[in-house]
């Protein structure tokens, strides 16, 4: 993992904000050349999205996070395609979509 990963995305798990170079944190939100790849929702769940880019900064960014999370998934790319790995071990293409990675409940 990235020093600016470690340090940038630390920041947003753990709520507070932080910016270097290509990447911020806010509270809520994490971005990436100004593109938000991530999101906390008010109930405390956390969503990841390409945002329709498929680079390998942005997946190194998302499986930072999934890292820092404690998670096993990770995000990956297969026949040119960006893929999240899923709980159930199906694999999702990402497509610019938002995916939920960790839900928090009640």
């Amino acid at each position: 993992m990235r020093k600016i990963e470690k340090q940038v995305i630390g920041a947003f798990v753990r709520g507070h904000e932080a910016t270097n170079a290509n990447t911020t944190a806010t509270k809520n939100s994490l971005y990436l050349h100004g593109h938000e790849i991530a999101r906390r929702l008010p109930c405390g769940s956390i969503e990841v999205s390409n945002a329709g880019w498929e680079t390998r900064t942005t997946q190194s960014r998302l499986n930072a996070l999934c890292q820092l999370l404690g998670m096993r998934s990770k995000v990956f790319t297969k026949n040119f395609t960006m893929k999240i790995e899923g709980i159930d071990g199906v694999d999702v293409p990402m497509f610019g979509r938002w995916h939920l990675i960790q839900e928090v409940t009640a």
